[in-house]
């Protein structure tokens, strides 16, 4: 078992070339070949920046870093301290620029960045991975913890294969995560966090030197948007629902001191909370 190591990574900013007015018709997934190991990564926030930091510790040959977003602040110092080119994602011009560079890669890993990334730029790396907070195909999409406690689902976490769908790509690797009532979003979502990053360090070495071949995913798919949850975080007063629902609904959406559950009564929201302990046989 390799154990995870500490922060730090690298990079000098390297301004992408211009966009191009559509992207080369013949850029097909796999069809570019692996250029010396090099690896293109995108990443965002604390698994984004750990996974990184990991891979630049093992002396792995990431030559390129794209952040999700400007507030992506400690992968961007993380990528300067160590030399790595790093720019900030950009919807017009990253993917067409990376296309436009001619260059190639063995990997392009998807380290918790939210951007969906279509057939020419996955078509620039020989393997693809991302790295996904479920055990899918349930909870596909956004808000995996508070979905999961939502309806009750198996929790764990997947490194999947890239395709251009929503997590729909095949699985490199899986693992099962136990939770148990009365366990709230932001805890399951904490746990997921951390169990994403071991899976994808204890992973790495055997998916780089001889990678297997990822299996379909079996069984019943859900699929989840940042407005569904944001609806349903929202209930009428009047709302009937049973109170083993109600309770579900209220740890689902508990990621305080964040967002939590809000109830809307005379046209006005009330944040929701529940303080929920196990009773001692006898007391």
């Amino acid at each position: 078992m390799i154990a995870a190591a500490g922060f730090g990574v690298a990079a000098v900013e390297e301004a992408l070339p211009k966009p191009m007015d559509s992207p080369p018709a013949h850029f097909e997934i796999g069809a570019m070949p692996e250029s010396d190991g090099a690896i293109l990564v995108f990443a965002s926030k604390t698994v984004g920046e750990q996974a990184l930091a990991w891979l630049i510790r093992q002396g792995e040959a990431v030559v390129q870093v794209i952040a999700a977003r400007d507030d992506d602040v400690a992968i961007l110092n993380l990528c300067r301290t160590h030399g790595i080119a790093v720019s900030v994602f950009d919807p017009e011009r990253t993917p067409t620029g990376l296309v436009d560079s001619g260059r190639s890669f063995a990997w392009l890993l998807n380290l918790w960045s939210p951007h969906l990334l279509r057939r020419p730029v996955l078509g620039l790396a020989h393997r693809r991975l991302n790295l996904h907070p479920s055990l899918v195909p349930h909870c596909r999409g956004n808000d995996n913890a508070a979905w999961t406690i939502r309806h009750g689902l198996p929790a764990g976490v997947s490194l999947l294969e890239m395709d251009d769908g929503v997590d729909t790509g095949r699985v490199w690797a899986q693992r099962v995560i136990e939770y148990a009532f009365p366990i709230r979003g932001r805890d399951l979502h904490l746990m997921l966090e951390a169990e994403l990053v071991r899976l994808f360090v204890e992973s790495w070495a055997a998916l780089r030197a001889r990678p297997p071949e990822p299996h379909s995913q079996q069984g019943p798919v859900t699929c989840f948007r940042r407005a569904d949850t944001n609806a349903d975080r929202h209930r009428d007063a009047g709302h009937t629902a049973t109170l083993a629902d109600t309770v579900r609904w209220l740890l689902a959406h508990d990621f305080a001191p964040g967002t939590t559950a809000e109830m809307i009564m005379d046209g006005r929201r009330f944040q929701v909370r529940l303080d929920i302990r196990e009773v001692e046989p006898g007391a």
